[in-house]
């Protein structure tokens, strides 16, 4: 099968649904909260900042994590605006 919606979705990549699967399973937590399941997800999403922040050769502070395009548009549209 040739996919082309991609417009609505997109396949997830082998090695990126395996490093995620135990966030959709087991760990599951709000990185906001303050109870110590969920810290360790908040140094795991402050892990992944650091990496993409590396690979992008910038600082994690740059690198913002999105809901999806409509908001990654608008960051994007504000930012150049101010």
């Amino acid at each position: 099968m040739i996919y082309l919606d991609y417009n609505a979705t997109t396949p997830v990549a082998a090695e990126v649904l395996s490093a995620m699967l135990p966030f959709f399973t087991e760990q599951f937590y709000n990185p906001s909260s303050s109870y110590p399941e969920a810290q360790a997800v908040a140094a795991a999403v402050a892990e992944s900042r650091k990496l993409v922040a590396d690979l992008l050769g910038t600082t994690s502070d740059q690198v913002v994590w999105t809901s999806g395009g409509t908001e990654s548009n608008n960051w994007a549209i504000q930012g150049s605006l101010t």
